[in-house]
């Protein structure tokens, strides 16, 4: 079974959840990582939208007009849709259409390109084509022809944006055939913003009169058939092999540009309206798509991440200095080039959109810190995230407090505070989360924090002086608080203020993406984990399913749970596209099923590389490539409740420990010598020399 393929046979129905304030697109999709398209229709015509990841209006404020733009549609006028069926081949970037007068192959080349061609019968008459570009939210809007290009710009200006921003999309018809009783027409669309180009509309111009459908088709299938090469996961269940496939196609789709990562909704935007303008949300869901890059071997998704984040400098020190401290914090959101979303004139907190949380920017760690230790690319680190991530620990060392011994935080709410502003706000309704002494989270957060600029600092060579206080903090920062519920001690969200909430997985994001808990805490701490977590089953979690699946991987809990789990979210949210209808960002549960079933098979954050920690070993399974921490890739196949093959290569020659019973031997691959090693109890470990293959077992 093709495991890179999807069939779409009905036309998309798009409809946002009852009285919710999200929508996520149903229609067939593909894109190259900076440019989208959504298939859709009305009663008469196929609609195609478009949209790229850096067109957006600069309106500051609280997502008044602002936000990521449409660039536009392509209509294909009087399609008859009584016929539906689009077939998807992630592994060559191609959508394949056929409906009942026509048919039609579809692809994004990475240039920023759009090829299509139209096929119908002799007889039949050819189907009008247009693009058209929407005239919301006062967008100033021209055409023009040139040498048989149609050109259509779309643009926002003015002294009330922070920038002005503009896109152009250039038509082409590249020609038309006849073969076989059929007439066959192709076309070539370029769109350019300006931010690719300060003459936009002439590169636009350019892109599309030497574009070449034959050329581009072949580099969009070599594109996606390189990336599926990066690493590979065979199940028995091939309805969650495919969406594990999917998922990354779809996330590799809209991480490509490196100025302007994917916001709430990635590039799949079909109107100028989604909710909180498409901005990038720093609890949780900005980070949420990343989860489970690094383990699936597509660090390069990673490239855009810090843009954003670094582009906030000057306001997270500004904001840091409002607490009494040095460093950086951030607002609950913000947009690309520090687009202000976060100002409130009537909010409690400075005017300042923090909604009673300190934690955002320890949050924005989490992933360069994913990165570090799956990499440790000292030059990538030192380039793009050491001195953010060097901040934010700074912030965290002035707002810790010690008291007996240990490091407490205090006025941090584990939760948003929803309504932390305007006249009718009672603060004494939320004095308990206003006033929270260790919420949960942040100290996970913080503890990951100090453990990743602690490990990259020594390995630099850099902030010496800063050790001693980073260990202090590492060893005596507070405890996860804990509590009686029904009848069993579980952990608590917040040492004082609120215990609990049935509602989303904050209480368990310590364990996961924070790694602070895994099958090496011992036996009492993971009982707590394991109490908490089925306090309630949190599976079909629309905020929290993309950590709440993992975070059960990471303690061990009965891995048919889990599958199970993947198989009740496929069932009631996902979309013929492929992606999942849940609340909160559009893009952010695409991670679930491959950052589930990566942690069910492979793990690695405590030190030590485990191999099936949570499967049914009854269920043969094989992955090939996966990275684990350390800079490691790993291959292993299980084989009749076996493990029968196990290949790790070394990136960085760092010493390598794998626990598993099976590992007689270790041979290094190249020239087939026994490595000496080291064995106790489960776990070998041995030297490995950098960009180096060994086979184990």
């Amino acid at each position: 079974m093709n495991t890179y393929f999807n069939e779409i046979t009905e036309k998309p129905v798009n409809t946002s959840g009852s009285g919710a304030v999200y929508k996520i697109p149903a229609g067939a999709m593909c894109g190259n990582g900076d440019l989208g398209v959504v298939f859709d229709n009305d009663d008469k015509d196929l609609i195609i939208h478009i949209s790229k990841c850096d067109f957006w209006k600069f309106t500051p404020g609280a997502h008044k007009d602002g936000g990521i733009k449409t660039v536009g549609s392509l209509r294909i006028k009087d399609v008859d849709l009584s016929v539906y069926n689009i077939k998807q081949y992630f592994d060559k970037g191609l959508l394949e259409c056929r409906f009942s007068n026509l048919e039609m192959e579809f692809f994004v080349a990475p240039e920023n390109l759009i090829y299509f061609e139209i096929k119908v019968p002799d007889s039949a008459d050819f189907p009008i084509v247009a693009v058209e570009i929407p005239d919301t939210c006062n967008s100033l809007n021209s055409e023009f022809s040139e040498n048989g290009i149609d050109c259509y710009v779309r643009r926002f200006e003015g002294e009330s944006l922070e920038r002005d921003s503009a896109v152009i999309a250039c038509c082409r018809k590249l020609g038309t055939r006849s073969a076989d009783g059929f007439n066959y027409t192709s076309y070539c669309i370029s769109v350019v913003t300006n931010f690719d180009a300060e003459q936009y509309a002439d590169k636009g111009v350019d892109m599309v009169l030497h574009g070449d459908y034959d050329r581009d088709k072949v580099r969009t299938q070599e594109k996606w058939q390189a990336f599926f090469s990066a690493s590979k996961v065979t199940l028995e269940d091939k309805e969650i092999e495919k969406f594990y496939n999917s998922s990354l196609y779809h996330l590799a789709g809209c991480m490509g540009n490196k100025e302007f990562p994917p916001g709430l909704f990635g590039n799949f935007i079909t109107d100028d309206f989604f909710p909180w303008a498409g901005d990038y949300h720093m609890n949780y869901n900005y980070e949420a798509p990343y989860y489970c890059i690094f383990s699936a071997n597509h660090p390069e998704l990673f490239d855009g991440y810090m843009t954003p984040v670094n582009e906030m400098s000057e306001y997270a020190e500004k904001f840091a200095k409002l607490f009494g401290c040095r460093g950086y914090a951030f607002p609950v959101s913000f947009g690309p080039k520090a687009l202000d979303v976060f100002t409130h004139k009537d909010c409690k907190e400075h005017g300042i959109l923090f909604l009673g949380q300190k934690s955002h920017a320890a949050y924005a760690c989490v992933i360069p810190i994913m990165h570090w230790f799956s990499t440790y690319d000292k030059e990538y680190a030192l380039e793009n995230y050491y001195n953010f991530v060097l901040n934010v620990a700074a912030f965290w060392e002035d707002y810790l407090v010690k008291e007996k011994g240990r490091y407490v935080i205090k006025n941090d709410a584990a939760h948003e505070i929803p309504y932390y502003r305007g006249e009718k706000f009672r603060y004494w309704s939320h004095k308990g989360q206003i006033e929270a002494v260790n919420a949960i989270n942040s100290l996970g957060l913080v503890k990951l924090l100090f453990e990743g600029i602690y490990d990259m600092a020594r390995e630099l060579g850099l902030n010496a002086e800063k050790y001693p206080v980073w260990e202090d903090i590492i060893e005596n920062l507070s405890d996860f608080p804990t509590f009686i519920k029904h009848g069993k001690r579980c952990f608590r969200y917040s040492k004082r203020g609120i215990r609990w909430r049935d509602e989303n997985t904050v209480g368990l994001q310590h364990i996961y993406p924070a790694s602070q808990i895994g099958l090496s805490s011992g036996e009492k701490l993971l009982k707590i984990a394991r109490n908490t977590y089925f306090i309630n089953d949190r599976r079909l979690d629309d905020n929290g399913s993309n950590s709440y699946l993992p975070a059960g991987a990471r303690i061990g809990v009965n891995p048919e749970f889990l599958i199970e789990g993947i198989h009740q979210n496929i069932k009631e949210f996902a979309l013929p596209n492929r992606l999942f209808r849940h609340h909160g960002g559009g893009i952010e549960h695409l991670t679930m099923v491959p950052a589930t079933i990566n942690e069910m098979l492979m793990q690695s954050h405590e030190g030590v590389i485990r191999l099936f920690p949570c499967w049914d070993r009854k269920s043969s399974a094989s992955f090939e490539n996966l990275r684990a921490d350390g800079a490691f890739l790993v291959s292993a196949e299980l084989k009749n409740e076996q493990i029968s093959s196990l290949k790790i290569k070394s990136l960085k020659g760092r010493v390598c420990k794998v626990e598993a019973s099976e590992i007689k031997s270790v041979v290094r691959e190249a020239d087939k010598k026994q490595i000496p090693f080291k064995k106790d109890g489960n776990v070998v470990s041995f030297e490995t020399q950098e960009d180096t293959a060994y086979v184990l077992i």
